[in-house]
This record gives C-alpha cells, structure tokens and sequence, in this order.
C-alpha cells in the first residue's frame, strides 16, 4: 500500500475541524460574559452551543454597600457556528462585503426558525478575527417573509443565506441578548395563543397592586397597542392624557362573566360581551385608592375631558386602581352622567382592576415581565 493510500484512510483531523477547535474557545469566552454555558454531551439537535442569560445587577451587602452580581433570567439562546478560512475570505473582500454566503441544511434551517429559544447562525471570519450573526427568524423573514415554508416545501439538501458583515458579535451585542425571551407554549391556549401561564383571562382579578405598579402596567398595555401620546397632565390623583391608540384595545371584563356552570361543564358558559378602542382617546389614570369624591381641581378636569370629548367625538378611557368594578365605576359613573354624556355611551370606557387584568394575563410580554410583582384577588386556571 502507497503513502497516499494509507494517509487517505486514517483516522484524523481536517482543516475545517482544526479551525473550529481554534475558534469555538474564543466564543465560548464571549458568551461567558453575559452568562453561563449550556450545551448538548452530543450534538444531534443541530445546535453547537447554548448562553443561560444573566442580566447585571447590583445587591446590597451586609455592610450596606452595593455591589455587582449577576441575576439569573428565564431566557436561553442557541448558536450555530460556521468557519470561514481566510484563504476563502480575505481581510479586503471582507471589508468591502455587505454578507457572508453561509450553506445550511434546510431541515436544519427550517428548525432553528421554529424553535420556542432564539437561534442564531453565526460565523467566524478567520480572516479578520471576527464573528458575525444575526437571529435565524430575523434572517429568515428578511428574505422569505411569509413565504418560506412554502419556498422550502420541495427542498432538499442545503440553502444559502446571508449574515450581514455589521452584524458582529461583540461583547455590547452579546449583552443584549438579554432582551430575547423563551417562553412555554405547551399548557392551555386561549383561543388558539399560548399565554406563558395557566391563569384564565375571563374569570381572575389582580388584586390590588401599588400605585406604582398600577401605573406602569396601564402605561405598558397602552404601549404594546402602539399608544402615541400628545399630551398629559396631572391633578390631584388624575393624570389626564390625549393620544391615539395606532392598534385596537381590545378586552372583556370578568365582572360580565359566568365563572361557573349552571348544570354540567359541558354547557357553554356566558361570557362578557367584548369592548375596545382605536384611534384618537382620552385616558384617564386614577391612582386613588378609594374613590368617593373628587376635589375642586379634579372635578373641572372631569368635567372639561368629558366636554371635550363629546366636542371631539373622542373616546374616554378610565383607568381606576379603587375595587369598584368596571360595569359600575361608582363616582366615575356618576360623573359621566352629571355632565351630559349619559346619551354617549359608547365614547366612554372604563377599566377596572378586573379589565385590566384581562388585559395583563392576554398581553404575554407585558404579564411576564410583571408577574413577580403581581397578587390575585382570585385565580382562575385553564384546563
């Protein structure tokens, strides 16, 4: 047997695998700034590596003093990793190039866009010393949009995609990975979407949160529904602002609903009937915590937002943390009729604690990020 021969049947390493060996540590080094590897014994899932994500923060010790730590977070991220020789990619091409060309299995593909965990495909520029990668849905969706799955039906073997050169994997990148999510999606829907909890929207209420918290979650369910805000003012215990909702509010209140079952769970049970709001508003946020009369100041506010309203022909939302309910609204109902909007009902909402936690338990994002702080009066869960 030649030389050839038996250099052609050994067992060994290539160059790809030596490249790898040579950049997999520098990776690893960059992600353990923001966390703590994770990874497969074997790598049969299409993935090299994996960050748990830790967000700095600070803890006050004994002393009082206040010191760095890390904090554990609920959110994973997953990386596939490609080499790219510098003889197949030089410094100057590199630099003048707006993408990387990356083949990828489309299964694999497919995969990584599917998965509940982000999934970025990332490459390491030999050449430069760099890695590049960009979110495998970011990537997917840039070129396919909705028509991926479709594209990929009939195909076999490997695609090309592109990873822009600017998109480099540098330790401020890395840090703000931070903001991915992973969230379950296995237990009960409702209505065909996966909460990231078990609590049923139609038949739990918050129990009363502080002022504080109160007033963030209402500020955040107006952001996700893409509130532009033109104007705001405090009196006394109101703050009064005027915008526009870019997207439809949308809720039903758990006061209207039927939480148990007349004869058998087999019967459709009452449900509230569904309100919202779109376009140009008033809202109203009343911190109080029991609402039984307005002061001199908050009664002209009251008065003035609902004259301007029906002028407008603007909807009002009221937003009120006291326990009254939203079919009620006690003195806000009162104040309603008092100043001649009783023939204008469908401009005036309001949003008790039992609405807003409609609206916090539907809002995923928004629940998960408050959930620690949040106490229920009752709990309801989907089966």
């Amino acid at each position: 047997m030649d030389d050839t021969a038996i250099l052609s049947g050994m067992v060994g390493m290539g160059e790809h695998d030596e490249l790898e060996n040579r950049y997999m540590p520098k990776f690893e080094a960059l992600l353990s700034q923001s966390g703590v590897m994770v990874g497969y014994r074997r790598d049969r899932a299409g993935v090299d590596t994996g960050l748990h994500l830790f967000a700095r923060d600070e803890k006050t010790t004994k002393k009082g003093d206040e010191r760095p730590y890390w904090r554990a977070l609920a959110s994973r991220v997953w990386f596939q990793l490609k080499g790219v020789h510098a003889a197949t990619m030089s410094a100057d091409v590199f630099d003048s190039a707006e993408y990387v060309a990356v083949s990828v299995g489309v299964e694999h593909l497919k995969f990584w866009f599917a998965a509940p965990e982000p999934v970025y495909l990332v490459v390491y520029v030999e050449s430069v010393d760099t890695f590049i990668g960009i979110d495998v849905r970011e990537l997917v969706e840039q070129k396919w949009q909705q028509t991926f799955y479709a594209s990929m039906r009939d195909r076999t073997g490997d695609v090309t995609v592109h990873v822009p050169t600017i998109a480099v994997m540098n330790p401020d990148r890395v840090a703000a990975l931070v903001d991915h999510r992973s969230m379950r999606i296995d237990g009960p829907a409702f209505r065909g979407r996966p909460l990231g909890h078990r609590i049923d929207p139609l038949r739990s209420v918050l129990a009363r949160p502080s002022a504080e918290v109160w007033g963030e979650m209402v500020t955040r369910i107006l952001g996700v529904h893409d509130f532009r805000e033109a104007s705001r003012d405090r009196v006394g215990e109101l703050t009064v602002i005027r915008g526009a909702l870019a997207q439809t509010l949308l809720w039903q209140s758990p006061a209207f609903a039927e939480y148990g079952y007349r004869y058998s769970p087999d019967e459709v049970r009452d449900e509230p009937a569904p309100e919202q709001a779109f376009g140009d508003v008033y809202v109203v946020l009343d911190s109080a915590q029991e609402r039984r009369a307005f002061d001199e100041e908050e009664a002209q506010a009251v008065s003035g937002i609902v004259r301007a309203a029906i002028a407008d022909d603007v909807s009002v939302l009221v937003f009120f943390r006291g326990l009254d309910l939203s079919s009620s609204g006690g003195l806000w109902r009162s104040a309603m009729r008092a100043s001649a909007m009783d023939e204008w009902h469908r401009g005036w909402h309001q949003l008790g604690l039992e609405a807003l936690s409609y609206l916090v338990l539907t809002a995923t994002l928004v629940y998960i990020e408050f959930a620690p702080d949040l106490d229920w009066d009752h709990a309801n869960y989907l089966r």
